[in-house]
């Protein structure tokens, strides 16, 4: 968890042509959210969508599939504000809730050749697939609930 912004860097920093955009939940992007600031200063035109369902998502959704719904630990509770976080390294960050507002915040993030962050509003009971059991390997990997 926490390693997409760093890559998403990297990646950006090693192909500076290619267009890099990073797919992260909240739990993930707030362990390294700070790295904005190296996005910023580098300049480096990063699309970030950050998943937000409040919650450390593949740990909840690890509890409800092998746990018997035995939550512990998973709700983000405090008050992160995508939108304007952003705004406190001289970005843009936007909030949707519908594809229109996607597709809308999608081409203004563009436009402005900075990074940004979109953040998506998402059903906290929404799950990732595929999914590896805890202590498992790859091979073993589950797609469906």
């Amino acid at each position: 968890m926490g390693f997409g912004l760093g890559a998403a860097i990297g990646a950006k920093l090693a192909n500076p042509k290619t267009r890099t955009i990073l797919i992260t939940g909240d739990g993930s992007f707030r362990m390294n959210m700070n790295e904005l600031i190296t996005a910023s200063v580098q300049e480096l035109p990063i699309i970030i969508f950050v998943m937000r369902n409040g919650s450390l998502g593949m740990v909840r959704q690890w509890q409800k599939l092998f746990w018997g719904k035995r939550y512990s630990a998973t709700p983000l509770t405090d008050a992160v504000d995508y939108e304007k976080l952003p705004q406190a390294f001289g970005l843009t960050g936007y909030r949707v809730q519908s594809l229109a507002e996607l597709e809308n915040a999608i081409d203004a993030a563009q436009a402005t050749g900075k990074a940004a962050v979109i953040c998506c509003e998402i059903y906290i009971e929404e799950n990732v697939w595929p999914i590896v059991p805890p202590g498992d390997t790859i091979e073993n990997q589950v797609t469906e609930e």
